[in-house]
């Protein structure tokens, strides 16, 4: 009969059919890294940033000390140990800091060499404005020094003294 009390009582218990058993291994989701809060983002943001700001600094300062060397007007053999040794220093710091910008993974690839190729660049410019100068300034050299000019020019400066009245007279 349908109220029968057996009949009930096996409805009610419940069945183990869908029910798997539950293993010790490791979930599928526990491999997947979890989502970093927000203090440990910022942490990460701040880190990158001063990376990047040191990196910055430590450019400027060797550039300036490498633009420094370059407008130094000391004759090779007049340059002593230290001042060599100074040269040397720096162009392994530099080198130091190119590798490490280079191999920093928060960084554009290439980009620690490419800041001292733009340096290089730009000390090269200076350098031809600098020779064009310099070229200027001997080609009106030797256009004072030609003897045609140059005679004229002594010509002229002794006829000035002598036509000078004297101070006895």
């Amino acid at each position: 009969m349908p109220f029968d009390e057996e009949d009930s009582d096996q409805d009610l218990a419940p069945s183990n059919k869908g029910l798997r058993k539950i293993s010790s291994k490791k979930s599928i989701f526990d491999d997947i890294p979890k989502k970093p809060s927000q203090d440990e983002f910022e942490a990460k943001v701040k880190k990158v940033h001063d990376r990047s700001s040191n990196y910055k600094v430590q450019a400027a300062d060797y550039s300036s000390q490498f633009k420094k060397i370059i407008s130094d007007r000391t004759l090779v053999q007049n340059k002593n140990v230290f001042s060599t040794e100074i040269e040397t220093e720096l162009l392994s710091n530099m080198i130091k800091l190119a590798v490490e910008v280079n191999t920093d993974p928060n960084e554009q690839e290439g980009m620690g060499s490419l800041m001292w190729i733009i340096l290089l660049l730009k000390t090269c410019l200076s350098q031809r404005d600098r020779i064009n100068k310099l070229e200027y300034i001997v080609t009106q050299l030797e256009k004072k020094i030609e003897p045609a000019t140059l005679e004229a020019l002594i010509t002229k400066e002794i006829r000035k003294a002598l036509d000078k009245p004297k101070n006895s007279e």
